[in-house]
């Protein structure tokens, strides 16, 4: 049987100096199309877009990254001014990246950029007639303007730089400055120019990205990367955040506590409950094309402890790609002398076309050589409406409730089968409450006094000493008619003694 490619995952990223794409090349078996038949596989099938969602938590340098990205290589989904579309025949380019970053230009930092990287064979044998015939080369593209700015020449600098297949180069890399603009007003103007109209009116990533973009310290980058037979396209914004570095803006909070609990939430970040996928792949099998991905640094030697969904444990054969689930590889390197651990997590949908905040939790801690478990997402989902209230599921009125959940109410066949039930109603409706606490604050701090019965009367639990199905049925029925009384009966003696004074 032949083997032929089925992945092609362009993670694509940016640095200070220039935007730098990878790809990651997984060699799947073709299966013949009886054993595909036999076993109910679906074939995937190819389209030239992708969806990206990248969350990077270094703790090594306590620097947390966020970068949503569309990519493409089909000027249908993507496409640049002409006399920038027309580089790719032009062997000598080797990248066109415009971004606002701060400090591209580095002694220029209230500026932003455009990029041109040009390889550095035959541009002369001294750094003099290097920089000069750079110059003249990507003169040549931005003399009318950079898609829409006006440009400065600043600089040219010669980099090493590993291109897709792994190999070291030395490029030449010209920089120009342009008036720095806010990324909103980048995303606003440049998206409706480069990016079609069905990839933006289909949603999914696209629509998180145009809500990353308002945050006042987000990035934008667009770059055009020739290949041997296309080109790349793509356009980011992303957000650095550092609770050290003083050029980058403070984390919040629940980052920190994020990586110290060892749990793992990429959709606390950017504080949505759940994410879909563009409706330009619904009809077709695309597992590949909507990639959820997370990369930990730590000096700790790290491993996967828990997840609430699947695990695909490798990626060999098309059976591997049919249901959704993370998978993990994990490194080790060195930088600046220090050994340096990496977990490395896509989270692929199969044929699922949204997934909840539940479903991409996963948990880290120190690497004891166990298995990785499987959580019940169905029984342990989270509190949508408390984590709405309280601001994070590392409040503590959230830690108790799910402390209280999978300690005490899992712990017997009637509490998992009330939880099942509980479940199928609560996340019938919680999504719309918690949506709306989040755009009203009054109503949330209303929610806040609404729960804090409740979570008085489940305290209770914590000093019973449950060991039986019937006192996990005492217990809870007990709890269950205390709440009845809290929320329904007193206030209607309440409200029925107002009226007969009235």
């Amino acid at each position: 049987m032949s083997k032929f490619l089925i992945i092609l995952l362009l993670l694509a990223g940016s640095s200070i100096f220039a935007v730098e794409a990878f790809a990651l090349e997984v060699e799947i078996q073709k299966e013949s199309d009886r054993i595909i038949e036999s076993r109910g596989w679906l074939t995937p099938e190819i389209h030239s877009f992708q969806e990206q969602f990248q969350i990077i938590i270094d703790e090594v340098n306590s620097k947390t990254r966020i970068s949503i990205g569309m990519l493409s290589t089909h000027p249908n989904d993507i496409k640049f001014p002409d006399y920038i579309e027309a580089i790719s025949s032009n062997p000598r380019i080797l990248s066109f990246t415009l971004t606002n970053q701060f400090a591209c230009a580095p002694n220029n930092i209230e500026q932003g950029c455009v990029i041109i990287e040009i390889v550095r064979e035959g541009l002369g044998d001294n750094l003099e007639e290097i920089k000069k015939n750079s110059r003249e080369i990507a003169d040549g593209i931005v003399s009318g303007g950079a898609i829409i700015f006006g440009v400065e020449f600043n600089s040219v600098t010669l980099l090493h730089k590993t291109g897709f297949d792994g190999k070291k180069s030395i490029v030449s890399q010209v920089l120009y400055t342009t008036n720095k603009q806010t990324t909103n007003n980048l995303f606003q103007a440049l998206s409706s120019m480069l990016i079609s109209s069905d990839i933006r009116d289909a949603g999914g990533f696209y629509d998180h990205a145009e809500k990353l973009s308002e945050h006042y310290f987000s990035d934008f980058t667009v770059s055009f990367v020739p290949l041997e037979k296309s080109a790349l396209r793509s356009l980011h914004i992303s957000l650095a955040c550092s609770s050290v570095q003083p050029e980058l803006p403070d984390c919040p909070n629940d980052f920190d506590k994020m990586f110290v609990s060892g749990e793992i939430n990429p959709l606390e970040i950017i504080q949505v409950e759940n994410i879909s996928r563009s409706e330009i792949f619904a009809d077709e099998f695309l597992p590949l094309n909507s990639i959820i991905h997370v990369k930990i640094y730590s000096l700790d030697n790290l491993q996967v402890k828990s997840v609430n969904s699947g695990v695909i444990e490798k990626l060999e054969h098309l059976g591997n790609v049919q249901e959704n689930g993370w998978f993990f590889m994990t490194r080790m390197g060195q930088t600046n002398d220090l050994t340096v651990h990496e977990i490395d997590g896509r989270y692929i949908f199969a044929t699922e076309s949204s997934a909840s905040k539940n479903d991409l939790i996963f948990s880290v801690g120190d690497n004891a050589g166990d298995s990785v478990e499987i959580k019940n997402s169905k029984e342990g989902g989270g509190c949508l409406i408390a984590t709405a209230a309280f601001g994070s599921e590392l409040a503590p009125q959230v830690q108790f409730l799910r402390e209280i959940r999978d300690s005490t109410v899992l712990q017997t066949e009637s509490g998992i089968s009330f939880m099942v039930g509980f479940n199928q109603f609560y996340y019938s409706f919680s999504p719309i409450v918690a949506d709306y606490e989040r755009e009203n604050s009054t109503f949330k701090e209303a929610v806040k006094i609404t729960l804090t019965p409740l979570l008085t009367s489940l305290t209770l639990l914590q000093y019973a000493d449950i060991d039986s199905e019937s006192e996990m049925l005492g217990y809870g029925i007990g709890i269950i008619m205390l709440n009845i009384g809290m929320y329904f009966v007193a206030p209607a003696v309440l409200i029925m003694k107002i009226k007969k004074r009235i």
